[in-house]
C-alpha cells in the first residue's frame, strides 16, 4: 500500500514536467510548420525533451531501468567534460597549424582551455574565498544557459541540414567566401560544385539561373561573383544560365542583391553555402524575405568545430538583447533569493 502511495505521489510530481514537455513539443511542431528557419524551433524541442525526461524519471520511481539510464547520463556528462576539452584543444592546435593565427581560429582552443580551467579555478577559489557560493552558482548557471543554447542550436542545425526542400528552386544563389587573388579556393569551390550538382540533378530543369554572389575584397584582384561565374562555366554551366552578383560584402547583401536580380522576388530559391553555415544562412534568408531553402557543401572535418563555434558566437550576437536579459536574470537570482526569503519571513512574523 505504501509503495503504491509513493508511486502515486511520484506520478503527481511528474505531471507538471510532462505537461510542460507536451506544451513545448507542440510549440516546436507549430513553429516548425510555420517556418523551419527559426532558432526557437530547436529551443522548444530541446526544452521539451529535457522536461519530458525529468517527468519520465519521476514517474519511474524505483524502476531500475530509468534509474540506471539517469546514472549513465550523469557519468557520461562527467566523462565527456575532459574528453570535450581534449578534443577542442587538439582541434585548436590543428587549426592554428593549418589555417594560421586569427581570432576565429583560436576559438576551439580557448573553449577547450576554458572547459578545464573554469571548474578548477572556481574549486580553488571556493576553498580560499569565503562567501563565494553565489558567484559559483552564477557561473554554473551561466555555463548551463550557454550550453543549453549551444545544444539547441547544434541539434536543430543538424536537423535543418537534413531537411528536403519544400519546392523546386527557380534560382540557386551561391554565397561567396573569399578568393585567393583571382582563383577560387577549395572552400568556395565546394560550394560551386554543390550548385553544379544541383543544376545537373533531376530537378535541375526548374532552375532558371545560378547566381554566384560576392563583391571584390581589398586583397582580391576581381569581384568574387565574376571569379565564381568563370569557375561555373569551366564546369559546363552555360553563360546565359548564370547571373553574376558582384557587389555584396556580407551574407545579408548576398541575399538582398541576389533577390534584386530575379524576375520574381518571391521565386523559390536554393541557397548554397558551407555545411557549418547552413542554419545561420537560413536565418538570413528569412530576414531577407526569400522563399528559400539552404543546403551545405562539404567542409574539411578539422575546420567544422571551430567554424560551428564561430557561427554560435554570431548567433549569440544576433539575439544579444534576449541573451542579455536572460543573463541579467541569472546574475540576479542568487543574490535576490536570500533577500526575498528574509522579506517573506518578516511579513509572516
Amino acid at each position: 500500500m505504501r509503495k503504491q502511495t509513493a508511486i502515486s505521489q511520484e506520478g503527481h510530481a511528474a505531471l507538471p514536467f510532462l505537461a510542460v514537455s507536451s506544451i513545448l513539443l507542440v510549440a516546436a511542431i507549430i513553429s516548425f510548420v510555420t517556418d523551419r528557419r527559426r532558432l526557437r524551433n530547436g529551443v522548444f524541442l530541446v526544452s521539451g525533451v529535457i522536461f519530458g525526461w525529468l517527468g519520465v524519471v519521476l514517474v519511474s520511481g524505483n524502476n531500475s531501468a530509468p534509474a540506471f539510464m539517469t546514472w549513465a547520463l550523469a557519468v557520461l556528462l562527467i566523462v565527456s567534460g575532459p574528453l570535450l576539452a581534449f578534443f577542442l584543444v587538439l582541434n585548436g592546435i590543428i587549426m592554428l597549424h593549418r589555417e594560421g593565427r586569427s581570432p576565429g581560429n583560436l576559438l576551439s582552443l580557448l573553449a577547450g582551455l576554458a572547459v578545464v580551467a573554469l571548474p578548477l579555478l572556481l574549486a580553488a577559489l571556493q576553498s580560499e574565498v569565503p562567501g563565494l557560493g553565489a558567484v559559483t552558482s552564477v557561473v554554473a548557471m551561466m555555463a548551463g544557459y550557454v550550453g543549453f543554447v549551444f545544444v539547441s542550436y547544434l541539434v536543430y542545425s543538424l536537423i535543418y541540414s537534413h531537411l528536403p526542400p519544400r519546392r523546386h528552386p527557380e534560382y540557386v544563389v551561391i554565397l561567396g567566401s573569399g578568393l585567393n587573388g583571382e582563383s577560387v579556393p577549395p572552400l568556395l569551390a565546394s560550394r560551386l560544385d554543390a550548385a553544379v550538382r544541383l543544376y545537373r540533378g533531376k530537378h535541375g530543369g526548374s532552375i532558371k539561373a545560378l547566381i554566384p554572389s560576392g563583391g571584390r575584397g581589398t586583397d582580391e584582384l576581381l569581384a568574387e561573383g565574376a571569379a565564381m561565374a568563370r569557375y561555373l562555366q569551366r564546369k559546363g554551366v552555360p553563360a546565359h544560365r548564370i547571373i553574376v552578383e558582384d557587389q555584396a560584402t556580407t551574407t545579408m547583401e548576398n541575399l538582398d542583391f541576389s533577390r534584386g536580380l530575379m524576375e520574381r522576388p518571391d521565386a523559390p530559391v536554393t541557397v548554397v553555402t558551407s555545411s557549418y553555415h547552413v542554419f545561420r544562412a537560413a536565418m538570413f534568408t528569412r530576414r531577407a524575405g526569400l522563399r528559400a531553402h539552404v543546403i551545405g557543401a562539404r567542409t574539411a572535418g578539422y575546420f567544422i568545430p571551430s567554424a560551428f563555434l564561430r557561427e554560435f558566437v554570431a548567433i549569440l550576437a544576433t539575439y544579444r538583447w534576449i541573451n542579455l536579459v536572460c543573463c541579467a536574470v541569472i546574475i540576479t537570482v542568487p543574490w535576490a533569493s536570500p533577500i526575498l526569503s528574509q522579506a517573506g519571513g518578516s511579513l509572516l512574523r
